[in-house]
């Protein structure tokens, strides 16, 4: 009987949901980035895009975490030169395997929170600054199957840029938890119920014993 008591008047323990890791996409344009200084999670991922196809500038995205200028260290990236634009054949492969448009870096729980400054090198020798703030990840996240840092690949210019978001587990439904509950209160009823029967046969059996010994 406590036992029952005690799960109805215990909380539902639900499962904990964390960050879902997420991917945003900032463009690289003639005159800066669409986004100067996002702010993003750990475990989430940002996607650069040239679409600078006016200027005819190549865009070169570095950051050099430890300082040396080499941008070659443990947390140091260096996009190469993306392209607005990578040339393709009749079977869309790309005519220059080593062409790039698109560069991705992917701030899992090794990234300290804090502001990272980097850098667009154009191939004018004019430079753009910009920041990424990075927020702790203080809960569980739904990892998708991203590439490791510092990934390249080409795309064209009019393919549309797609999310793709990762669904989170509920847990259980809230008609779940009403069966449960109306579950144990149907059985702490019958018990109780039992229980009053129980004691009142012990009275009356009780009080017949004080009428016979009277």
């Amino acid at each position: 009987m406590a036992v029952l008591l005690s799960l109805i008047s215990s909380p539902m323990i639900m499962p904990a949901q964390g960050h879902t890791a997420s991917s945003f996409t900032v463009l690289v344009q003639e005159n800066g980035f669409s986004q100067t200084s996002p702010e993003i999670i750990q475990n989430d991922s940002i996607v650069w895009h040239n679409i600078d196809n006016e200027s005819n500038l190549t865009h070169r995205l570095v950051y050099d975490h430890d300082g040396d200028g080499l941008y070659n260290g443990t947390f140091d990236w260096d996009s190469g030169e993306l392209q607005a634009y990578c040339e393709r054949d009749g079977n869309n492969t790309k005519v220059d395997s080593n062409c790039s448009s698109s560069f991705m870096v992917i701030f899992d729980m090794n990234w300290t929170v804090g502001n990272y400054s980097y850098q667009d090198i154009r191939s004018d020798n004019t430079t753009v600054n910009a920041t990424i703030r990075l927020l702790a990840d203080s809960g569980e996240h739904v990892e998708p199957n991203s590439p490791a840092i510092g990934s390249q690949f080409g795309v064209n210019n009019d393919d549309d840029v797609e999310d793709n978001g990762s669904t989170e587990d509920s847990g259980l439904s809230p008609e779940t938890m009403l069966l449960y509950i109306g579950l144990f209160t149907g059985i702490s009823s019958v018990a109780l119920l039992g229980l009053l029967i129980f004691r009142r046969s012990e009275r009356e059996d009780f009080e017949h014993g004080q009428n016979e010994a009277e």
